[in-house]
């Protein structure tokens, strides 16, 4: 499995020094921005699993960079905003912006670990989770299309039915269908059947063609 890759946007050396001495024994990509405008630029081109972004920032803030990406459930990635000292009007205006995840200031290594192994493996899950169900379709989608093969004889053209019984083909379509019949001579069997009359159809057809 891929090692998961960690954006880390901040403009703080100290605390790109405190994360990144957190994780860096825990088999993490690590990638680093100080602003946010460098952050997009990483973001879309390494495609993270997991980013850690400070909100007050030069260039672009944290808030810039949330509204840019637009965060949804369905992201692929997790984001951890670092916050300071319990400001309230941050996280709540995060919320609003899609964030579920905080770090409050001063961090701690262990809350950094186990809150970025927490948010990869819930992410992982939820992806595997969709592939079953998309595998899962797709076979339900083959079985249906199966189903609607019929097996003939090459020979006398007669169906097979699930339980390996053969018909013949308009008994097999009267007893798994509610299709009812009505019967006809088509010109071809005519022909061979009942020549005279068919000459007779033929001549009466070209004579009404010619009127």
């Amino acid at each position: 499995m891929e090692a998961p890759k960690v954006l880390i946007i901040d403009d703080e050396p100290a605390l790109q020094k405190a994360i990144k001495m957190a994780l860096k024994n825990e088999g993490y990509e690590l990638h680093f921005a100080d602003n946010g405008k460098k952050g997009l630029e990483v973001f879309h081109a390494e495609n993270p699993e997991l980013i850690f972004l400070d909100l007050k920032m030069p260039v672009m803030d944290g808030y810039k960079f949330l509204e840019s990406i637009g965060v949804t459930p369905d992201s692929s990635y997790t984001i951890i905003v670092i916050t300071g000292h319990g400001d309230d009007s941050e996280i709540e205006r995060c919320y609003k912006l899609g964030i579920d995840f905080f770090l409050k200031k001063p961090l701690s290594i262990v809350e950094i670990c186990g809150l970025a192994k927490r948010c990869i493996e819930i992410k992982r899950l939820r992806a595997d989770r969709e592939r079953l169900i998309e595998n899962l379709q797709q076979a339900d989608d083959t079985i249906r299309q199966l189903k609607k093969f019929l097996v003939l004889c090459a020979a006398c053209k007669q169906v097979r039915d699930k339980n390996g019984q053969w018909y013949d083909l308009d008994t097999y379509i009267w007893k798994h269908t509610d299709t009812k019949f009505s019967h006809s001579i088509c010109p071809k069997c005519t022909e061979k059947l009942y020549p005279d009359f068919s000459k007779k159809a033929q001549m009466r057809k070209k004579k009404e063609d010619n009127k």
